[in-house]
């Protein structure tokens, strides 16, 4: 099986948002809903509201609602199609040159999390949490996905700090099916348990670093079903751990072997795999 494009450029993963090719790599509309959350994670990262209406209507999708793109912070975008009021909730990820999103990333003190109910649902990463309900975020996109005009079918989803927010929220919107790319880990156990009812698709690009934090160590455990993307750009459900551990150490070898000094080429595949263009290549072709 040949070798599925992979982008191992600094440009990919730190600037995501200045590509120009959301919704032209595949042929026509998402062949799946992965592939469209895919690409909507990587949206995520246009800042300008005028660009992102303008790749969105190249999906067929309309510019609902944007939330906090006029300052840092956590932002979101709702999209929606008019053909059959779909509605996808996209978080954007951390970017490294927003210092709020490394704040949060960063505070991972473990505090109590309830549901939009007020349910106790297990403890959450304190920075996570704080940036969803800063400023009644979490409630506001609720009131629009729920409201008038409601969500006939509702899509949440994110890539790094990004898929952290959607799972949270997933938790006040239980009838949504949930897309994460990249994702840390949310809370632990009693959080986890809590979830078992989402329906959450867990993409993970082999090596990526940032799915491994904050450690197990921390009681931080991993939330959906792993759809892991070997070495080789297939995805794998549910793989046996003993078989992603060979893999990711042949992968990291390979890279240093043949990427690592290409020209613009980040320095490790722990870092190379967390590129929001690798997830949504390696989810169209499968």
């Amino acid at each position: 099986m040949p070798e599925r494009s992979y982008d191992p450029s600094r440009q990919s993963l730190f600037h995501p948002g200045a590509a120009d090719d959301f919704f032209q790599l595949g042929t026509g509309a998402p062949p799946s809903e992965a592939a469209l959350c895919a690409e909507m994670s990587r949206l995520a990262y246009v800042r300008e509201p005028d660009r992102l209406a303008g790749y969105l209507g190249r999906a067929g999708f309309q510019l609902k609602q944007t939330f906090s793109y006029d300052h840092g912070g956590t932002q979101v975008f709702i999209a929606r199609r008019p053909d059959d009021n779909r509605h996808v909730v996209a978080f954007r990820g951390t970017e490294p040159a927003d210092p709020s999103d490394l704040l949060t990333d960063a505070d991972f003190i473990r505090i109590p999390w309830a549901d939009g109910t007020g349910a106790a649902c297990g403890e959450v990463h304190r920075g996570f949490a704080k940036a969803l309900l800063k400023d009644d975020l979490a409630g506001q996109i609720q009131n629009q996905v729920t409201g008038p005009g409601a969500a006939h079918d509702l899509l949440l989803t994110g890539h790094s700090l990004g898929a952290a927010l959607a799972t949270l929220l997933a938790s006040w919107l239980p009838g949504a099916r949930l897309y994460t790319f990249g994702s840390p880990r949310v809370g632990n156990a009693a959080f986890a348990e809590s979830q078992r009812l989402v329906q959450h698709t867990r993409f993970v690009d082999c090596c990526d670093l940032v799915t491994r934090v904050p450690p197990r160590a921390l009681l931080y455990v991993s939330t959906g079903t792993l759809h892991y993307i070997d070495r080789h750009r297939r995805v794998v459900v549910s793989p046996d751990p003993t078989a992603v551990a060979a893999d990711r150490r042949h992968a990291s070898l390979e890279y240093l072997a043949h990427q690592a000094r290409q020209p613009g080429a980040v320095i490790s595949r722990e870092l190379a795999d967390h590129s929001p263009i690798n997830y949504v290549t390696a989810v169209l072709d499968w």
